[in-house]
């Protein structure tokens, strides 16, 4: 499911590629990590302080014990594994690098066997050149 944004988007500077990665990371680990059946909701808004995108699956969550490694190189989380044995645990690493270059943050909030929200917020006007945090 899309929701559109309660505004018109405007455009705003951002490395289009690298934008596009990010989100179809998070995303297609929504779809892996969502039984069929479920539910992924996708929606933007953007307001004076930038462009908050939301990615929210009714997944297999993230255990709290081990979401504080979430964003770390190579680590992924052991229910993940059980479900989907193959993966480099590079994406959500990959993610934050491109959001964080942006200028940007990145936060979830998630619950196991519930699944699980991704959010980050990019300015809408980045001053000076992108560099790596």
């Amino acid at each position: 499911e899309f929701s559109q944004p309660s505004t018109k988007p405007q455009k705003i500077m951002l490395d289009k590629e690298r934008m596009f990665l990010a989100i179809k990371n998070i995303f297609d680990n929504a779809v892996k990590y969502t039984p069929k059946g479920g539910r992924i909701t996708v929606s933007f808004e953007i307001d004076d302080q930038g462009l908050e995108f939301k990615i929210q699956d009714s997944g297999i969550g993230i255990p709290e014990h081990q979401q504080k490694k979430l964003f770390r190189k190579f680590f992924r989380a052991v229910n993940a594994i059980k479900m989907e044995p193959t993966g480099s645990g590079l994406g959500l690493f990959i993610v934050k690098n491109i959001i964080e270059e942006h200028h940007g943050k990145i936060w979830f909030e998630s619950k196991e066997n519930e699944g699980t929200t991704f959010f980050f917020r990019i300015p809408i006007r980045v001053l000076g050149p992108l560099s790596k945090p």
